[in-house]
């Protein structure tokens, strides 16, 4: 009878034993359960959160874009009133309405008459003379405007020169004096420029072209031909236009009364918030 309840105890106890093992191993696997449950609304958060940010990421880029597109629209709209003025004309509201802003962004002609309303072909004048249409704004000497325009420019890393930024202008223009003072060597180049608005006469004659490094704002552009003109053509030793401007690697924006120049290359934001210093 001793014996049989001592077996029947060891039974019991192996049971209990058994069972005490068994809800543990269920409770472990139940709170892992919990835990890979947890890891994995954790890890859909972070990609919503991911997805959210990339997304709010995206629409103040869109922003970004819109408004730079409109600082260069107003940029090229204060341009157009400064040639205008220049030219002894006003802006009136119907002007604007019927002339597209972009319209002012010049580009060859074709020989037909399909090109650009305010520039003409340039004719061959010497073998060095090149067919591509040359443009450039008239600016007065004393127009407060321009001055939103101006900058210091470095041509050739060499000491500054006072420099007008020109969207309007399919060239790079130079006065005479400053080319000779910085020893450059001269191109033999005779191309007709033309001024806004005048189709017919050509407002200045270029001496010849040269190829050279300009340097705005720390942003730098290599071999840009430039023209070179008598000095009383212009009022600033440097007139920087599109062969400059719409280089690939260069930014602009307008903000306020300043114009802003920067590198593509760089993050967009990151460039976007140098600029609106």
């Amino acid at each position: 009878m001793i014996m049989a309840s001592k077996e029947y105890d060891e039974e019991s106890a192996k049971e209990w034993f058994n069972t005490i093992i068994n809800e543990r191993i269920e409770s472990e696997e139940i709170a892992e359960r919990r835990r890979q449950e947890e890891i994995q609304i954790t890890e859909l958060k972070r990609q919503e959160e991911i997805s959210e940010r990339k997304r709010q990421e995206e629409i103040e880029l869109r922003k970004l874009e819109y408004e730079e597109r409109k600082r260069k629209d107003e940029m090229e709209f204060e341009l157009q009133k400064i040639r205008l003025g220049a030219e002894g004309r006003s802006l009136n509201t119907n002007s604007v309405a019927n002339q597209n802003v972009n319209s002012m962004q010049i580009k060859p002609r074709e020989g037909d008459e399909t090109g650009h309303k305010i520039i003409n072909c340039v004719t061959k004048e010497t073998n060095q003379s090149s067919d591509e249409s040359l443009s450039i704004r008239l600016v007065g000497e004393n127009s407060d405007e321009s001055n939103s325009f101006l900058k210091k420019a470095k041509i050739n890393n060499c000491a500054n020169v006072q420099a007008l930024i020109d969207t309007g202008s399919s060239c790079c223009l130079l006065k005479i004096s400053i080319a000779q003072k910085l020893k450059l060597k001269l191109e033999r180049a005779v191309n007709k420029i033309y001024g806004f608005g005048n189709q017919k006469m050509p407002a200045l004659t270029s001496i010849g072209r040269i190829k050279v490094d300009i340097e705005v704002d720390n942003v730098k552009a290599e071999n840009i031909i430039i023209y070179v003109v008598p000095d009383d053509a212009q009022s600033v030793d440097l007139i920087i236009g599109r062969t400059w401007l719409d280089l690939p690697h260069i930014a602009y924006t307008k903000t306020g009364n300043r114009v802003h120049i920067g590198y593509h290359e760089m993050n967009y934001l990151e460039t976007f918030r140098l600029m609106k210093r």
